[in-house]
């Protein structure tokens, strides 16, 4: 199994991203789309299709269905939001095995990961760790913690990497205020505290003022090419692109069969 240190930021593409829900009584499902471009020469990479569950307006489940250039879903991340800002996660990727994530059992929390279909799937029953923050969860960080950001307050948060099977120290910052398609919008960096910040590359998101959804991220994804490497992307969100859902929808999701792209 491979540990690299560019692996630290290998979940945190995919931790950001869910509108803000309306409160309203009952349920609802939002869907929202991403499209991931190579962060230098704006190739295309894939696409990504969000489904979330809200309940009583609180945000309850999510599913990401990855899918290649052609439309074929090649990876999908189940959340369930057993804590808001360390949700239990389970992540699969065809193309090369990967298969990452939190889940927990008997009231405990284990992280487990495996690289490739050649590894053994190791797993660490994770200590308790006050302010954890994992996968989507960080995305729920951000707006929880938007006017702290805001006022110029940077923090520091300890973010599971499950390549590492552990946390990481990570700090994040309001980076500038910014306009994209007109949208008035927010930009917010996030970097590993210590030394190995100024070495690894940060990651930028932008927020949209009104709503605080995310409009773009920059940085490393949480997926890999052929080679094992994580992709540098660009993923865009467009606003037009979040509708009303329904169960059937999601639940095709998270019932589509994967295979590898190409």
């Amino acid at each position: 199994m491979r540990h690299s240190s560019a692996a630290i930021f290998l979940t945190l593409a995919a931790a950001c991203g869910s509108p803000t829900a309306m409160a309203a009584p009952g349920e609802e499902i939002v869907t929202y789309r991403g499209v991931a471009t190579e962060l230098s020469t704006r190739q295309p990479l894939y696409s990504e299709e969000h489904f979330l569950r809200y309940r009583d307006g609180q945000i309850a489940q999510r599913v990401v269905l990855y899918q290649c250039a052609d439309g074929r879903p090649f990876a999908r991340k189940q959340v369930e939001y057993v804590d808001r800002f360390a949700p239990d996660f389970d992540t699969i990727d065809v193309s090369r095995g990967l298969h990452e994530g939190l889940r927990s059992r008997s009231g405990q929390r284990e992280v487990f990961y495996r690289e490739t279909t050649a590894d053994t799937e190791v797993t660490k029953r994770l200590p308790a760790v006050t302010g954890l923050v994992a996968d989507a969860g960080f995305d729920e960080f951000v707006r929880g913690h938007w006017d702290a950001l805001m006022s110029g307050q940077s923090l520091e948060l300890d973010f599971l990497v499950p390549s590492r099977l552990g946390v990481h120290e990570f700090r994040v910052s309001h980076l500038r205020a910014a306009v994209t398609d007109g949208i008035p919008a927010q930009v917010f960096r996030l970097r590993l505290s210590g030394l190995l910040g100024f070495v690894l590359p940060a990651i930028e998101v932008l927020y949209s003022d009104s709503q605080r959804t995310l409009l773009r991220y920059e940085g490393l994804s949480n997926l890999q090419d052929a080679d094992g490497n994580q992709y540098k992307a660009r993923i865009v969100f467009p606003p037009k692109d979040r509708l009303t859902s329904d169960v059937a929808t999601m639940r095709k999701a998270q019932e589509a069969v994967l295979r590898p792209c190409g």
